[in-house]
């Protein structure tokens, strides 16, 4: 079934309702004008707090910044410090600032927006994790390993990003026409990897030359190489989407390489874990299919009619599919919730959510870690947990459960609408940073014992 169909037929339904024309995708709405002013005044307010001191001796702005958010990166960075109410709100508001700013921007850029852009930045989600570990293994010297604390190591990976992505225009743009061969069309790859290594590992000179012997073939046969699977999966996307997955993918193995010299230690020391990866990673994987099972029949019949579950057609507002009535929409709309358990962007936030719940229950429960985060302690307080984070993992996986169920809900709930594509992926990017990344980082620690 169509909207536009459905419009016709229930017109005398809607016909008092004013119609609305969508925003033009070159202009921002006023929540993405908001966001924006949120960011400016975030990155604006701790300068002015430190110019205020420094001129006028009035500290008061600076003093709160300071204690309650400097010094706890500075503090993680130098070994592991706690958040405190005050971080945790003012790293929510931009984190939502962030992600609405970044989606209008994207819009606006005319970067694409489906399905496979967000997966072209899984690679960079694992990079965080990785150098995440490494950071807590003190693996890192000592002038850079602030930059791999949460919240900055968010803000370094978009930065990477964004740089591929400036990288991939330039190269564009200097002979759009032009088919270059081979890995000559991912020179912001090596650019970035190159950099990488400069400014954050001690690898040798004959371990970067194995590296790049061993890496440079390995890449070309999985993405260029004639019907090779990775090359079958790859050859529909577009030649930005590819380099961000593939810089990605070459951050994380150098990020990887370098762990896995210290997990080698720890295996000689005994004192390497490997089997709380069964449960993190797979148990999280049976709720997921159970989901899936629910919703595949439905999804399939709206991804077999050509639309994508959840996204409005182009040129329907907000305002106008809620003013649609009739029981051919009703008929539609639950299809459309229903899909919402199969939609593989979904599931993935879902698994996610599962995974940091599990990771944070084990670690917590079993391994006598303690919880950092003001939220979540709360929550292991209230499960029998004591005020410096110990026990109570049990009630975090449970709340974790319940956000898993809230997430399908909202987006078997929420319509977007076309130039909201962006906004969408971006959700999804910003669950995955709030619940696979320190779930995987969790487990990494678990695993190497640090």
């Amino acid at each position: 079934m169509s909207l536009d169909k459905e419009e016709t037929e229930s017109s005398d339904e809607v016909a008092d309702v004013e119609p609305t024309l969508p925003i033009p995708d070159n202009e921002f709405a006023l929540y993405e004008l908001i966001s924006m002013v949120i960011i400016g005044l975030g990155l604006a307010l701790p300068g002015v707090g430190y110019l205020l001191g420094h001129f006028t001796d009035y500290w008061a702005i600076w003093d709160i910044i300071d204690v309650n958010i400097v010094q706890p990166i500075i503090g993680e960075g130098g070994g592991d410090s706690s958040y405190n109410p005050v971080d945790t709100v003012a790293y929510g508001v931009l984190l939502v600032s962030f992600i609405v700013t970044l989606s209008a921007m994207l819009r606006k850029w005319g970067v694409p927006s489906d399905d496979r852009m967000l997966y072209s930045l899984l690679p960079w989600v694992l990079w965080a994790v990785f150098v995440e570990v490494h950071e807590d293994a003190a693996l890192f010297a000592a002038n850079v390993d602030s930059w791999f604390v949460s919240p900055i190591i968010h803000f370094q990976a978009a930065g990477w990003i964004l740089l591929v992505g400036f990288l991939s225009l330039m190269q564009k743009r200097s002979d759009p026409m032009a088919e270059q061969p081979g890995l000559i069309r991912y020179y912001p790859a090596i650019i970035v990897i190159i950099a990488q290594i400069v400014l954050f590992y001690d690898f040798s000179a004959v371990e970067i030359i194995v590296i790049f012997i061993v890496s440079t073939p390995l890449f070309w046969y999985l993405f260029e190489a004639e019907n090779t699977v990775f090359h079958n999966c790859f050859k529909s996307w577009g030649q930005l989407e590819k380099t961000i997955f593939i810089t990605g993918s070459g951050s994380s193995v150098l990020a990887l390489t370098s762990l896995l010299g210290f997990a080698s230690e720890r295996q000689a020391a005994g004192e390497l874990i490997l089997w709380p990866a069964l449960i993190v990673l797979f148990v999280p994987i049976l709720f997921v299919q159970t989901f899936r099972h629910r919703g595949l029949s439905a999804w399939e019949t709206l991804t077999g009619q050509g639309e994508i579950p959840g996204i409005l057609q182009d040129g329907v507002t907000l305002s106008q599919w809620e003013a649609f009535e009739g029981e051919e929409h009703e008929a539609h709309e639950v299809l459309v919730r229903r899909a919402a358990y199969a939609n593989p962007i979904v599931l993935l936030a879902v698994y996610g959510q599962l995974v940091d719940g599990f990771a944070s229950w084990m670690g917590v429960d079993i391994f006598g870690y303690s919880e950092k985060h003001v939220l979540s302690e709360l929550v292991m307080q209230l499960g029998g947990g004591t005020d410096g984070g110990s026990g109570g993992g049990w009630a975090f996986l449970l709340v974790k459960c319940i956000l898993a169920f809230v997430v399908v809900l909202f987006f078997a709930e929420w319509r977007f609408e076309k130039r909201q594509l962006h906004l969408r992926l971006l959700i999804v990017l910003g669950l995955l940073t709030v619940g696979l990344a320190p779930g995987l980082r969790d487990l990494g620690r678990l695993m190497l014992g640090v």
